[in-house]
């Protein structure tokens, strides 16, 4: 191969990786390291500058940007406001990089092991603790928070995934993307106890495995998947001592103590986990103390555990990174670099920095000679479906061999032979296909001696889910639908349950900041109960209008509930005003011409959406905002909050008493301290819907974002 520019080395190597996840490249990229070393990237005297975020993030490697994507934890100060900010890091310039997205989820702390899916290129975003350290509306927290968020770099947009049902996933979990079904597990997490489910980003769903036994439930610890051995690692606590090296099979669905002879410290070690799959082991940093309290001190040791001889070994590079407490660590593996990366936040009297740290475990050996075809896909039509892939990048491929298994889920696929093709093929049609449920689909390589590649990524005959639904209200009576056209769609179905909500007036933390209008607004949603279609056929338009709703009254809440917020005696206003109006859920299916459905979209509410693209300007005393417009039809207008102080003890003054109709708004009286502002839409009926992400005015720690934002920020 010619020695590629940087750039087009860069495109070239994210383009293989996402065609074949397993395929490493050939020609790495520039990093320069010696094996069993520790390199400091950031902050350095001659590197770009580093905001010095602070602890108890989450970070995840984009192998398509080839970025760390860093969201969440504290504010530079340390203990201060949880972040929902998004930042970008170029481990090949230490270029730090403010993300100022659509729209943000609630800020969080504690947020571990959030998770990237490799395949479709979006950051994975898990709840954790928000509204316990100030600057935070626990209006948004209510209506905002969901169990998954998904973030596209590329297109610098979130989207709330609002799947149903759902666990509740908690701050300090486990979690780990498997690569080769396509999904994430996860278990545990701080004050949880559901035990270990799967989210199958495809079909934007959630299922509860319940094997027996399990690993203790814990706080901390984390989760690798070993791609070689197709299983997942978990190792470490944050709290307790728990001396087991753990392996779940999620095929099987078990867990088993893998009993090594010898493990890294574990009581209290608070370990980070990654996978390298070029040298085939885990990686694990791990924290020893000593003492207790103001007098704790800490040591970091770096070690590597094989799965295939069950064995640890203490890798002893030399020096360690600096020294960390508990919660900020965060490692993880860029294989375009063969190397770890590790945001190490150090915070004392001697260090204070968001260090970014990479580790080479050993030089990249030779690619496997025998590499699958890349990028397959299946197009089903009433009779059947045709596969095309595109040609194995190895000589020595001399047949392809076609696999299916017809089954619900990824991980319970058992694949058998069921055609065997020339190498020069391209594409394969079969007949005869399941209706109804899905078939997966894989390929692989057959060399002229019989030896087989790995499998490709797998396929399946089933539509993907259809994205940015949008409820808009007309009138009490005529609510419409619209969503955007989902891959292999013959169809769509819709589906309505009912919703119970709480007003402001009803929930004391929300009225005590904010006094309730005449006609309280919807604070949080309490119970959202079982769909239903409306849809006895499949539309084809991607629109849908509802005419046998009523809105104008309150409806009774009758049969289970598919999401339940449960909410203390202490939280309740049972005196309160109810919302005055009927509330809805609506999502939308996919349905292809052999007559299998997709997983199920968000949901979305009769209430306004998130107005998105918030963002504020200083001009001395006041502050101006503008934002985009909602995407519903019938918008009467939107409002303004401004939140006055960091504590729960401050106002939140609604600064628009009637919505305004402009997409701007400045506010003469905001001072010269920090303030944050909101921005709510209102509909045809006067509903207030979901609030906006807030922007900051004169934010805390301002001289840390200077060098990367601009006049208009968020």
């Amino acid at each position: 191969m010619a020695k590629l520019t940087w750039i087009t080395q860069r495109l070239a190597l994210a383009a293989l990786w996402v065609a074949s996840i397993g395929a490493l490249s050939a020609q790495p990229l520039d990093l320069v390291q010696e094996a069993n070393t520790w390199v400091k990237r950031s902050p350095l005297t001659a590197t770009p500058v580093s905001p010095r975020l602070g602890y108890e993030g989450a970070c995840a490697w984009d192998n398509v940007h080839l970025r760390l994507i860093r969201y969440g934890g504290h504010n530079q100060g340390g203990g201060g406001e949880q972040h929902a900010e998004v930042w970008a890091f170029d481990p090949l310039t230490a270029k730090w990089e403010l993300k100022e997205p659509n729209a943000s989820p609630p800020g969080v702390c504690c947020a571990q092991q959030n998770v990237f899916d490799s395949i479709r290129g979006r950051y994975l975003r898990f709840p954790a603790f928000s509204g316990s350290h100030g600057w935070q509306w626990w209006r948004e927290i209510y209506l905002n928070d969901s169990s998954v968020w998904s973030y596209d770099l590329g297109e610098n947009k979130w989207r709330n995934l609002r799947p149903l049902p759902a666990p509740s996933p908690r701050p300090l979990r486990c979690a780990s993307w498997d690569s080769d079904n396509q999904v994430v597990v996860l278990f545990g997490g701080e004050g949880s106890s559901e035990g270990t489910w799967v989210y199958d980003p495809y079909t934007n769903t959630w299922t509860g495995l319940n094997p027996s036994p399990q690993p203790a439930f814990r706080s901390g610890g984390n989760m690798a998947y070993d791609s070689t051995h197709k299983l997942h690692l978990l190792f470490g606590s944050q709290f307790t001592d728990d001396p087991h090296t753990w392996a779940y099979d999620l095929p099987k669905n078990q867990w088993r103590d893998l009993k090594p002879p010898a493990m890294p410290p574990t009581d209290k070690n608070d370990a980070v986990l990654t996978y390298d799959p070029i040298r085939k082991v885990i990686l694990a940093v791990v924290k020893i103390t000593q003492g207790e309290d103001e007098q704790a001190t800490h040591r970091l040791e770096t070690w590597t555990y094989d799965t295939g001889a069950n064995r640890w070994t203490k890798m002893n590079p030399q020096p360690e990174p600096d020294p960390t407490s508990n919660r900020a660590r965060v490692l993880m593996f860029a294989p375009e670099l063969n190397a770890a990366i590790l945001e190490n936040r150090t915070h004392g009297k001697v260090s204070n920095e968001q260090q970014i740290w990479t580790y080479r475990t050993t030089p990249r050996g030779p690619e496997p000679s025998l590499l699958p075809p890349t990028n397959l896909r299946v197009k089903a039509d009433p009779n059947g479906a045709t596969l095309t892939w595109q040609a194995s990048p190895s000589a020595m491929a001399s047949r392809y061999e076609i696999l299916f298994s017809e089954t619900d889920a990824p991980w319970r696929a058992q694949y058998q032979r069921l055609s065997l093709v020339d190498s020069k093929e391209s594409s394969w049609r079969g007949s005869g296909v399941r209706r109804g449920l899905p078939t997966f689909y894989a390929i692989r390589s057959v060399a002229a001696n019989g030896r087989l590649s790995a499998f490709s990524l797998s396929v399946r005959t089933q539509p993907g889910v259809p994205k940015d639904p949008v409820v808009s209200v007309l009138s009490a009576n005529k609510v419409e639908l619209i969503w955007k056209a989902s891959d292999d769609a013959a169809g769509y179905h819709v589906e309505r349950a009912p919703v119970e909500v709480l007003t402001e007036d009803q929930l004391p933390r929300l009225k005590k900041q904010t006094p309730p209008p005449a006609e309280p607004s919807v604070g949080v949603i309490r119970r959202v109960g079982s769909f239903v279609r409306l849809t006895q056929t499949p539309v084809k338009e991607t629109r849908f209008v509802d005419m046998s709703i009523e809105l104008s009254k309150p409806a009774a809440f009758a049969g289970d509930a598919l999401y339940e917020r449960k909410f203390s005696a202490e939280q309740l206003n049972e005196t309160g005003r109810a919302y005055r109006f009927a509330v809805y859920a609506y999502r939308v299916r996919a349905v292809n011409a052999l007559d299998v459905e997709s997983g199920a979209s968000a949901f979305c509410l009769t209430i306004p959406s998130t107005p998105q693209w918030l963002f504020a300007k200083e001009e001395g005393t006041a502050c101006q905002l503008k934002w985009a417009a909602n995407p519903e039809q019938g918008i009467k207008g939107y409002r303004v909050y401004r939140m006055n102080g960091r504590y729960d003890k401050d106002p939140i003054p609604r600064l628009t008493t009637e919505p305004i109709s402009s997409l701007t708004y400045t506010d003469p009286e905001a001072g010269k301290t920090s303030r944050r502002y909101y921005v709510v839409a209102v509909d045809a009926l006067g509903q207030e819907g979901f609030p906006s992400s807030p922007v900051w005015f004169e934010r805390e720690w301002r001289r840390f974002y200077v060098p990367f934002i601009g006049e208009w920020h968020q």
